[in-house]
């Protein structure tokens, strides 16, 4: 890498911009492709964002494919590579450590697995889209993005097993269980099963579930109830904000639905939006660069929206092997062999290439390299894992359902990940379905790691489609999910505990309770709003400590009055909010560390324990309601051993004034959230100098935390950091016109550091502003910039 960093001091920053602008793909025109059976028109909007016009479902993909190339192919090489372990190939040993995750997890061996399951008919939508991606390749090998120059990585052709790789990338990522398990074994090691449990993952109960009877459907015929639950393939079945409202709450008096999922901020952005249309298919919305169709958004008769339900879909499994080199391990009171998989990874500059040997149990494979300082065998377990997988199937019946009947259907093949799916149609229905296949354990919840040998804790089934949670139309008149809990108590399976905290779903459900009738503008204020419920209950204790000591010394007037009257809303220009936060980081460390260690402190605050993958865990953002808990409660033994309840809220307030003095001054009046709280979009070149100031965007100042609904989550630990979680893309639909739909995706469309669409929605996304959804064809061609046809 030292050789490409002296390259990059050469040509400077001016000349990588010269040269990134030679390489920009041709927007306008026509250009003749290969592959196509008819003419195809692209309009490109005033946001760069492609309106794609076809004579048939094949050509639509190709172009599709076509226009993800053009202006994302250097994220779709980095996407590729991460999901089939060859980044080494490119970066060298630096990059060895996620080939081996990569490898040992099996994204392209499983994917490779899921082709022969493909139908036809989804087979076909792939293929389309794959000769799309390769026909800009063949068009462009000569002008690819700065990225390609700079690293000197020259590209192969896009093939089947890498979309499938990507997709079981994708699907992992997106799946929940492990880590929670793994960082809850590490806590009671150290100290014990009793203070491990006050540390574990608690729901407040003053918090909503998402159907608190598990199953809620009303205003439907009895035709359709069967429709949708007793199709015969399902007998065969066993981070973010969305809410769709009812035409009775609806100032439209039609439904309306909201969705802004939470994910990392990036440059580019990590979805792809665009408007696809031909004779056979219509919907807008975003996508994934290098996967087909619409991921969320809508078509002529339904839309949907996406956030992570935390359901627990994972286990990990301890295996006992014998000693003598025969990889086999004990099943029962017999031994049996594992698989064994030689993995070759070829590393740059290297002669000799990697051999990984990856050893595969009957619940998954060892993964024990990706674990910090363990002898055990520990093998993975996960949804996202196993076969089939059929999510090409589940999102072509979503991208073309008519009703909610059709809805169901493609959510049925919906085997991993677990999502909560937000649903309104254009006749007036909401409603909301749980995703994911969910196991049912033989014995116990797979909390800790389980025992692999005797059996008693494996998966003997799933729970039954028709019995996972799901609303229709419900009583309230409005369905709501924000990754918090999704049944109540009763519910008859074990779905797991690790939901997030629910705070930004008891703030929205407070919100929309407030109104007798929701407008749109109310949900964009909603999806802006930055009132934090633990902040509040913070600065109420803090409060009422104020008062019991009537502070007089000259450290603490000012800061104490600012915390302790701080009224909750986590603005950039806060002063109070950010004497909270800072003085919650002090806290929570004052009460762990001392116990636990920092390595595991960070953990439990969050941070993932495989962070090129995975950057946090469940227990993000549970220390919140933990240490509430904790400071109600007289004499509990985490408090008295930090000092006792006065002593340590004072002194991580001492803390906090001290860490904002040295890095913000002693003027109080500087002391604002935004300025510690700073959000870059990243590019993957932007890691190092000097090509920071070439590709990141920032840093902006910033509001909002983790638990208020616009999350600005951090989820590595530490007070700064401009890695941030939130809102990747914000859309508000109206199921009565289209054309009244609004959408923004920070920072922009294009992944070319040299166009305006790189960044052009980054202002409009701070300030809560939205710009059209485009949907009929007058309206495009009012917006329309550019016309390139593929002849």
């Amino acid at each position: 890498m030292s050789l490409f960093y002296n390259f990059i001091s050469k040509v400077g920053k001016l000349g990588i911009h010269q040269l990134s602008k030679k390489a920009l793909p041709q927007t306008s025109g026509s250009l003749q492709l290969k592959g196509l059976k008819e003419t195809v028109k692209i309009y490109r909007d005033h946001w760069g964002i492609p309106h794609i016009y076809a004579n048939n479902l094949d050509d639509l993909l190709f172009a599709q494919g076509f226009v993800h190339a053009q202006d994302r192919f250097w994220q779709m090489e980095l996407s590729r590579r991460t999901a089939t372990g060859t980044l080494s190939e490119a970066f060298g040993r630096d990059a060895l450590d996620l080939d081996i995750t990569s490898r040992t997890l099996g994204f392209k061996r499983v994917g490779k697995k899921d082709i022969p399951l493909l139908s036809p008919k989804t087979r076909q939508l792939m293929e389309a889209h794959i000769a799309g991606i390769n026909a800009y390749l063949k068009q462009y090998k000569d002008q690819l993005p700065i990225e390609f120059t700079l690293t000197q990585v020259t590209p192969k052709k896009w093939t089947l097993e890498d979309s499938m790789a990507y997709s079981r990338l994708m699907a992992w990522q997106m799946s929940h269980g492990w880590h929670s398990t793994w960082v809850r074994q590490q806590i009671v090691e150290k100290i014990g099963e009793e203070r491990a449990a006050e540390l574990d993952i608690h729901y407040s109960k003053d918090n909503p579930s998402i159907v608190p009877k598990g199953i809620e459907v009303n205003n439907l015929d009895k035709s359709t109830i069967f429709n949708a639950t007793q199709h015969p393939f399902l007998q065969q079945n066993g981070g973010s904000n969305s809410w769709a409202i009812s035409p009775q709450k609806s100032t439209t008096n039609h439904a309306l639905l909201c969705n802004d999922p939470h994910l990392g901020l990036t440059a580019p952005a990590i979805w792809y939006e665009n408007h696809l249309y031909c004779p056979e298919y219509h919907a807008t919305g975003i996508s994934v660069a290098g996967f087909p169709l619409v991921v969320i958004g809508h078509n002529e008769h339904v839309g949907w929206g996406i956030t992570l339900a935390f359901t627990d879909c994972e286990d990990l499994f301890i295996e006992k092997f014998k000693n003598d080199g025969s990889y086999k391990y004990q099943v029962g009171k017999d031994w049996k062999k594992a698989k064994v998989k030689k993995e070759k990874i070829r590393v740059k500059g290297e002669e000799e290439v990697h051999v990984e040997k990856v050893i595969i149990t009957r619940h998954g494979p060892i993964i024990s390299n990706m674990l910090e300082k363990t002898e055990q065998r520990v093998a993975l377990q996960s949804m996202a894992l196993q076969q089939p997988a059929q999510l090409m199937q589940a999102w072509w019946q979503i991208n073309t359902a008519r009703n909610w009947t059709d809805f169901v259907h493609g959510v049925s093949f919906l085997d991993a990940p677990q999502f909560n799916l937000t649903y309104a149609d254009t006749k007036g229905n909401v409603g909301y379905w749980l995703t994911g296949k969910v196991p049912i354990r033989k014995s116990g919840n797979g909390k800790l790691p389980i025992v692999g040998w005797t059996g008693e804790g494996d998966w003997v089934g799933i729970v039954p489609f028709s019995e996972m949670p799901h609303s229709l139309n419900p009583a309230k008149g409005y369905v709501l999910t924000a990754n918090n809990k999704v049944v109540g108590d009763d519910y008859p399976h074990y779905l797991g505990d690790a939901w997030m905290n629910g705070y930004r779903a008891k703030r929205l459900e407070n919100l929309i309770e407030e109104k007798s009738k929701v407008s749109v503008n109310d949900c964009r204020q909603l999806q802006m709003d930055l009132y934090c419920i633990p902040g509040k209950a913070f600065a109420d204790i803090y409060k009422k400590l104020y008062n019991e000591l009537q502070v007089k010394e000259a450290t603490f007037p000012k800061a104490l009055y600012l915390l302790a009257h701080w009224d909750g809303y986590l603005t950039k220009e806060s002063i109070g909010g950010c004497i909270y936060k800072i003085t919650r980081y002090f806290l929570s460390r004052n009460i762990l560390e001392e116990a636990v260690g920092e390595k595991l402190t960070k953990n439990i605050l969050g941070r993932g324990i495989n962070p090129p993958l995975n950057t946090g865990n469940e227990y993000f953002g549970h220390d919140a309601t933990t240490i509430l808990r904790m400071l109600e409660q007289e004499d509990n033994w985490w408090i008295q051993q930090a000092g006792g309840k006065a002593d340590l809220l004072l002194r991580s307030l001492q803390q906090a004034m001290k860490w904002l003095e040295d890095h913000l001054g002693s003027k109080i009046s500087n002391w604002q959230w935004g300025s510690v709280r700073q959000l870059t979009f990243a590019h993957s070149l932007g890691i190092r100098k000097p090509l920071d100031t070439v590709f990141n965007i920032g840093p902006f100042a910033i509001g909002g935390d983790g638990d208020t609904p616009w999350q600005v989550g951090n989820v590595n630990g530490e007070i700064e950091n401009d890695s941030l979680n939130s809102s990747s893309y914000r859309m508000i639909l109206d199921m009565g016109n289209f054309e009244n739909s609004l959408a923004v995706m920070p920072p922009g469309q294009s992944g070319h550091i040299d166009t305006e669409h790189y960044s052009d929605q980054i202002e409009m996304w701070l300030s809560g502003q939205l710009r059209p959804m485009l949907w009929s064809r007058e309206q495009v061609m009012a917006y329309s910039e550019e016309l390139l046809e593929l002849i």
